[in-house]
């Protein structure tokens, strides 16, 4: 199987990127000219390569095989389009809408210039509050549940816990205690908060 491009041609468009002493033949410079014109278009299309593939034919005027390989070979060289994480595809619209502000300051183009403010407004959240800060307001403490009987209220060990706890458990009681008597179930209080009753089973 034929190669779609020759490592040759890979690496020397590669050096071209990573050093400025590296100069390309007029052939290879115009397969890099290719090469990043689809990946531009890539990007822009959201890697959908069908559409990709027929704005390559028409702008670069060549074929189907060929524009196929050169979406291939583009992805090869510059790394796959789908790969490119959130931080990176916003690195690169604000790059782009510095550029667009930088030409409508140039023409003096207003309309332009709050257009591109937009887009990098929210490219990076800027109309937002900082995301990497959590929102206090929003955090929840850890909720505890305390599970107190009544005969514990009367126990030795209630005396060891933190004397602030001791007040405040015997103040919720008096609370209880209060609900309680004014409630219909008040001639039931002391069946209810009677912890050793014991009762006989019932055989048939």
């Amino acid at each position: 199987m034929n190669r779609l491009v020759s490592d040759t041609t890979l690496e020397k468009i590669r050096l071209y990127y990573m050093s400025d002493d590296n100069k390309l033949s007029e052939h290879d410079e115009h397969v890099r000219q290719r090469w990043e014109s689809a990946y531009s278009m890539l990007i822009n299309q959201n890697g959908i390569e069908c559409d990709v593939v027929k704005m390559l034919m028409k702008v670069h005027d060549i074929s189907l095989m060929q524009a196929y390989r050169d979406v291939h070979n583009c992805t090869r060289c510059f790394g796959p389009v789908r790969g490119m994480d959130r931080q990176s595809l916003r690195n690169m619209v604000t790059q782009w809408a510095i550029e667009d502000y930088r030409k409508a300051s140039v023409m003096n183009d207003f309309r332009a210039k709050d257009k591109a403010l937009d887009k990098i407004i929210k490219a990076n959240n800027l109309d937002k509050e900082d995301t990497a800060q959590p929102d206090p307001s929003k955090i929840q403490p850890p909720v505890q549940l305390l599970s107190i009987n009544y005969s514990f209220l009367t126990s030795e060990y209630f005396k060891l816990i933190d004397p602030k706890a001791q007040v405040a458990l015997l103040k919720l009681n008096e609370k209880v205690m209060a609900l309680i008597d004014a409630s219909p179930i008040a001639e039931y209080k002391n069946i209810l908060l009677a912890d050793d009753t014991t009762y006989e089973d019932v055989t048939d």
